[in-house]
């Protein structure tokens, strides 16, 4: 992996999800490039309102937008300094239009993006992953890591799969994308419905899965309720990664609407790569 795009609004930079993207990118010494976002869609219905507004009214809205440039600068200024610091390869981009299409846009040309579940553009949002994100995720041409709300160490990767394609491709990128991790612990996890497990492919799953780590382990859960008990095993990990697959095309789709705002918020405290073909 070499070009890493750390996505963030230009005004409400996240340091977390940011000490998290650097973390990773020292991990296999890729380049990160900061994609600072401002919604000009946003901006240009303010001007419509501007024009017919009192003068006194004008001068407050100039302050704002000063503010807003302020705001944008130090955090550019913030990214170039603690990359410098941490010896990371460094770009940083500030992108004015519609947020999703200019990063689906920079999606094709990088291998992965780091976004914060709750990155938005609207004045309010009350949904975790916000509707930016889950666009991004249905929409990016390259893998998708939800940055974690606190970060501490990789000590294991978590595989999800549900004996489908998507799964095993999804799988297939996370290895490719960090061989780094091939010490690293990997926990193959399958949760299905009573008598619905892999079946004969979990050994050719595990042979493949041996061929690039060192440590495999296979977790086969039944239940009749699979997000439930797939949210239960997850949500008690500690200090992994999590892989999935497919989003808004099977289970991730289920976890994310919004009747799993609250567990989701929760899984956010490990960071979780989402990939699709």
């Amino acid at each position: 992996m070499q070009k890493v795009l750390y996505v963030t609004d230009a005004v409400r930079f996240n340091k977390q999800s940011f000490d998290f993207a650097c973390a990773l990118c020292n991990i296999n010494g890729a380049m990160l490039t900061g994609i600072f976002l401002e919604n000009l869609d946003q901006d240009d219905s303010a001007w419509d309102v501007i024009r017919e507004t009192p003068f006194s009214v004008l001068t407050q809205e100039a302050a704002v937008m000063e503010k807003r440039k302020a705001y944008c600068e130090e955090n550019i200024r913030y990214f170039n300094e603690t990359c410098a610091l941490r010896g990371i390869s460094h770009h940083a981009h500030r992108n004015r239009g519609l947020p999703i299409l200019e990063v689906v846009s920079e999606s094709r040309y990088a291998d992965l993006i780091i976004v914060d579940a709750a990155t938005t553009f609207a004045e309010t949002h009350h949904t975790v992953p916000s509707s930016f994100v889950k666009d991004l995720l249905k929409q990016s041409e390259c893998p998708v890591v939800i940055a974690p709300d606190g970060f501490e160490s990789i000590e294991e990767v978590i595989f999800t799969c549900d004996n489908s394609r998507a799964a095993m491709f999804a799988i297939k990128q996370f290895t490719y994308l960090f061989p780094q991790l091939h010490h690293r612990k990997a926990v193959l996890l399958n949760v299905s419905e009573p008598g619905k497990t892999l079946g004969e492919d979990k050994y050719k799953l595990k042979e493949w899965l041996k061929a690039h780590y060192n440590n495999i382990e296979l977790v086969l859960l039944e239940d009749s309720n699979v997000k439930a008990r797939l949210l239960e095993y997850l949500l008690k990990q500690k200090k992994v990664f999590i892989v999935m697959g497919a989003y808004g095309r099977s289970t991730l789709s289920n976890l994310l609407s919004p009747s799993h705002a609250a567990p989701v918020v929760k899984l956010a405290t490990q960071p979780v790569f989402i990939a699709h073909p």
